[in-house]
């Protein structure tokens, strides 16, 4: 069956930065690998994995992983955290492999995109994002990204997700927006930050945002 816009917008969207403890990669990986299943029995996937490989704009500690999932509605999302196998692997596995623990929780944006799906080979960027107070920058954002996302993809930059978060469970200042996009080449994404109409715009971000956090990495 084809998904439509209609249904995409009824699930929850759900991001989670992972911070696994040393030495526990494995364990935490077994855990991965026994999770997947049982989400599908209640109608959630894990949709991307990324490996964060650095950190070119803000000051948050970087993840090991980052997670996203997709729940088609939020009794999915219970009947699997109430799953007795689901609860069983979290306390043998993911509780001892893991330090810390972010999990956000979004529905899609309204914002109108051409939405494509990048494979391992691609450059992925996350943008974790914070408007200054007052309606005033919501729209200078707007403003800004509407314009970035007709040059963007000039560069070989291609639009995955945009989110809305609504909840945060963790140590974690809750972002306004997620955005995931993917770069054919690093190559591509620094000559886009180096466009004459790009620096042009960056005024506008900076003044509309409180906090930017965005990180480069690759899906795994």
């Amino acid at each position: 069956m084809k998904t439509t816009l209609t249904d995409e917008k009824n699930k929850i969207f759900a991001t989670a930065l992972i911070y696994i403890r040393e030495g526990k990669q494995d364990m935490f990986e077994e855990y991965r690998t026994q999770a997947g299943p049982i989400m599908e029995k209640y109608g959630a996937r894990l949709e991307k994995i990324i490996k964060p490989e650095m950190l070119a704009q803000g000051d948050m500690a970087l993840p090991g992983e980052i997670h996203f999932a997709v729940f088609d509605s939020p009794e999915s999302m219970t009947a699997l955290n109430d799953d007795p196998d689901y609860k069983r692997i979290i306390k043998e596995l993911r509780t001892p492999s893991v330090e810390k623990l972010v999990v956000i929780l979004s529905y899609l944006s309204d914002f109108k995109f051409k939405r494509e799906t990048g494979d391992k080979s691609k450059i992925y960027g996350i943008a974790l994002l914070n408007y200054n107070k007052g309606e005033r920058h919501v729209k200078l954002f707007e403003e800004y990204h509407e314009q970035v996302c007709k040059i963007m993809p000039e560069f070989g930059t291609h639009f995955e997700r945009f989110l809305i978060p609504t909840s945060l469970k963790g140590e974690f200042k809750q972002p306004d927006e997620i955005h995931r996009f993917y770069f054919d080449s690093m190559e591509g994404l620094q000559q886009m930050g180096n466009d004459p109409r790009m620096l042009k715009l960056f005024p506008l971000r900076d003044e509309s945002l409180s906090d930017l956090n965005f990180i480069i990495g690759k899906a795994i």
